[in-house]
């Protein structure tokens, strides 16, 4: 063995392997947007498709008449740019309590009998305006949801003084704001309304909101 190949103690110095970098795969596009269809199609998941958000983009209820009081005034409400800090930081919602205080909430609004009626009936039916209106189909979920949601929600808060999550069983009949209370508000047959909508909606679509709304 040559000296060149020892080192200071006699030892053989061992030849130094020079490491190349591993070629770093690409994958296409249109890989991954494969192997994410079939992930969807085999999870257990219910996930809404593009061809039924097209559903939720279009009018799902027809003919709806609301009475012009509880109409809504988005389409005339000036658009506030996200970036225009000074100008969102200028509005301010102006808060009276209407009529004789009948209940207070936990924020230290008070609200009147008649006021948390009026309320409910407003959202019963913008909810049903939410409905009949196109390219809105985030707003057409939440409705849904809050339509063909049970009797009984489950809401899952975080107990710091045991240190995990408990579980607390609201029934519809004590939600102020609940699909329930508020067709009782605006005098309307809940399991009717419910029922038309049904009609109007794909399955696809209702068997989506059950699995979401669905607890075990």
């Amino acid at each position: 063995m040559s000296l060149a190949n020892l080192d200071l103690f006699g030892h053989p110095v061992a030849t130094p392997v020079v490491s190349h970098p591993a070629r770093r795969r690409v994958i296409s596009e249109e890989t991954k947007r494969a192997k994410l269809v079939r992930h969807l199609e085999l999870s257990n998941n219910l996930v809404l498709f593009d061809e039924l958000l097209d559903y939720l983009k279009a009018p799902l209820l027809k003919n709806c008449q609301m009475p012009k009081e509880y109409q809504s005034d988005v389409g005339m409400v000036e658009i506030v740019e996200e970036d225009d800090e000074e100008a969102v930081e200028s509005i301010t919602i102006p808060y009276e309590a209407w009529g004789d205080v009948w209940v207070i909430d936990k924020h230290g609004l008070a609200w009147s009998k008649e006021g948390l009626l009026y309320t409910q009936v407003r959202l019963f039916w913008r909810s049903m305006e939410e409905l009949a209106l196109s390219n809105n189909e985030q707003e057409k979920w939440s409705v849904l949801r809050w339509i063909f949601r049970p009797a009984i929600w489950k809401y899952y808060v975080y107990d710091k003084r045991i240190g995990r999550s408990q579980c607390l069983a609201i029934h519809e009949r004590d939600e102020p704001f609940s699909y329930h209370n508020c067709c009782i508000a605006a005098r309307m047959d809940e399991d009717a309304v419910r029922e038309g909508v049904r009609r109007n909606v794909p399955a696809e679509i209702i068997k989506a909101v059950e699995r979401v709304c669905k607890f075990y």
